[in-house]
C-alpha cells in the first residue's frame, strides 16, 4: 500500500458504489444525480489531516501576514519622521 492507500481505497469503494447505483438506475430507467452526494461525509477525517490543514494554511498566509505588517511599521515610520 502506497502513501495514499487508505484513500485510493475509500475512493475506489465510492466509484464502485456509484457505479453499481446507475447500473441499476439504467436498468431500471431512472436518472442519477450525484452531484449531490459528498464523497466524504462529515467527520471522516483521517489521523493528521486537521494538522495538515493549519499548517498549510500558515504556509500560504504566513507570509502576506508578514509582507503586509512590513508595510504597515515602514508607512508608520515614514508618517512618523515626515
Amino acid at each position: 500500500m502506497g502513501i495514499f492507500g487508505k484513500k485510493e481505497k475509500r475512493a475506489m469503494e465510492v466509484m464502485q458504489e456509484r457505479n453499481k447505483r446507475y447500473l441499476e438506475s439504467v436498468s431500471e430507467n431512472e436518472p442519477v444525480d450525484d452531484r449531490q452526494e459528498e464523497v466524504y461525509p462529515e467527520g471522516t477525517f483521517e489521523k493528521g489531516d486537521i494538522p495538515a490543514i493549519i499548517i498549510s494554511a500558515l504556509i500560504v498566509f504566513f507570509p502576506i501576514f508578514l509582507i503586509m505588517g512590513i508595510i504597515i511599521v515602514l508607512a508608520y515610520r515614514v508618517l512618523l519622521s515626515a
